[in-house]
């Protein structure tokens, strides 16, 4: 790694990345969730929460964290041992993934009953291209963004182990993104006479599209290890950029200046990603005091607790929501109680509490067992 500027001392640990994971993830949760009945509080937060499309940027953000602290963990093992042990990765990923997700999984088989396709895709991290193409309601539709990181995990160590040091930062920050936006159109266009909401789905879900905001996240990673921080200008002009980008789509389809093809959804997205970037940027490398006083609040130990929940939180959600009907009042733009949703809610949080106590954190202390393949320091969860 001799092209590489060697990184000076330890790499920082992020607290505030278990509270941005639990933001993200109830930002997610609360978009599948109906209005209710008698709660002007809990409707005035789904509002805002619909209309800003908050939901979109908080995958996005799931989809940078992951890119920045895998590519983290593999910079950090390449650069010391000038190689990356596979083995050890792979293992690593699935104690920390597959058992939360495959309970998940087998428990919707069985109490759902699924068909044999929709489990098969499931079960092989295959949703993403398997839903679009047959979009019928699925307890476990959002499982598609898990397809894409384990897709993402299959192809990232290879490429940041065979792409030479001094073209990682062209490759991650330049080429791949470049690739993803173009593949997205391409697609758009190619399967828009078919039909324009699987194109839609195919552009959302897919992986060619999604490595845009994973790459940028490993981009960061790499401007972290090499001491060259984004902030500033930078940033703002990637949060001032996303924003307008995504006020020029909303403006252009509610008055019909543009369509809703999936070809504008793409642009859409970038502008998702760029808002995405800028901030995970700013919580990185700024040391100013608004990013002082959201990391501050995302520290603190309520906030932590829920991040290291977050990702069964994530997973057991729909599902929950699935089984008392929720899921499809919110479709039908029905209204419930408002002690439904709670009790929804309620599940939704003592499921994962259940899972990281009985399953994850034993499974945490095996993966531990098997010795890091990243950061001197404690690594963070990813």
């Amino acid at each position: 790694m001799a092209d590489i500027e060697r990184p000076r001392g330890q790499l920082a640990r992020f607290p505030a990345f278990d509270g941005i994971r639990a933001v993200a993830a109830l930002v997610v949760i609360l978009s599948h969730c109906p209005q209710t009945l008698d709660s002007r509080f809990y409707n005035a937060i789904w509002q805002i929460n619909q209309q800003a499309r908050l939901a979109f940027v908080a995958l996005d953000v799931f989809f940078v964290v992951s890119g920045f602290f895998i590519t983290r963990l593999l910079l950090r093992e390449r650069f010391e041992t000038g190689s990356i042990s596979f083995a050890n990765f792979y293992m690593r990923r699935a104690l920390r993934i597959f058992p939360v997700y495959y309970l998940a999984v087998v428990a919707c088989i069985v109490i759902f009953r699924l068909e044999t396709a929709d489990s098969i895709s499931l079960l092989t991290y295959t949703f993403n291209f398997y839903h679009p193409l047959h979009a019928t309601p699925n307890p476990l539709e959002h499982s598609w963004s898990l397809s894409v990181e384990e897709q993402f995990y299959l192809v990232w160590p290879l490429a940041t182990l065979l792409v030479p040091p001094r073209w990682l930062n062209a490759v991650m920050g330049c080429i791949v993104p470049l690739l993803a936006v173009s593949s997205g159109l391409v697609l758009a266009v190619i399967l828009l006479n078919d039909d324009a909401r699987m194109a839609g789905d195919v552009v959302y879900m897919s992986l060619f599209t999604r490595m845009l905001s994973l790459s940028l996240g490993g981009w960061l990673a790499l401007r972290e290890f090499e001491n060259k921080p984004l902030r500033g200008w930078r940033c703002l002009a990637l949060l001032v950029g996303g924003l307008v980008v995504i006020a020029l789509d909303r403006v252009g389809r509610d008055h019909g200046i543009i369509s809703s093809q999936p070809v504008y959804w793409t642009v859409a997205l970038i502008g998702y990603v760029m808002i995405s970037v800028s901030f995970i940027a700013t919580m990185v490398f700024d040391r100013g005091l608004l990013q002082r006083m959201i990391a501050a609040f995302l520290s603190i130990s309520l906030m932590r607790k829920l991040g290291q929940m977050s990702y069964a939180m994530y997973v057991f959600h729909l599902p929950v929501l699935f089984y008392l009907g929720l899921n499809e009042a919110a479709l039908n733009g029905a209204k419930v109680p408002v002690l439904q949703v709670c009790l929804a809610l309620a599940i939704i949080l003592a499921l994962p509490f259940l899972s990281y106590h009985l399953l994850e954190t034993p499974m945490a202390k095996l993966k531990e067992s098997l010795g890091s393949t990243s950061l001197k320091s404690k690594p963070q969860q990813a």
